[in-house]
C-alpha cells in the first residue's frame, strides 16, 4: 500500500501528499469512529448495526483501491 500511495504523487511533493492524506484520514475516521456506531445502535435498536458501517467502509476501501490500481497502471 505504501508503494502504491507513493506512486500517486510526484517526487517533489510525495512526502507532503502522503502525510496530508494519512493524517486527514486518521482524523476523520478516528474522530468519528465512536460517534457513528453509537448513533447506529440508538437509531436502529440493534447491537449489530455497527457491522453495517464496517461493511460500507470495506466497500469504499475496495473501490478506492481499484481506482488507484487503474491510475498507476496495475492489473
Amino acid at each position: 500500500m505504501g508503494a502504491a500511495m507513493a506512486n500517486l504523487f510526484p517526487p517533489d511533493t510525495r512526502a507532503t501528499g502522503m502525510a496530508v492524506g494519512y493524517n486527514i484520514g486518521g482524523a476523520v475516521f478516528g474522530g468519528f469512529t465512536p460517534l457513528i456506531p453509537t448513533w447506529l445502535i440508538s437509531s436502529t435498536g440493534s447491537d449489530l448495526a455497527p457491522s453495517f458501517g464496517v461493511m460500507i467502509t470495506a466497500v469504499v476501501s475496495l473501490t478506492s483501491m481499484a481506482v488507484i490500481w487503474k491510475k498507476i497502471g496495475l492489473r
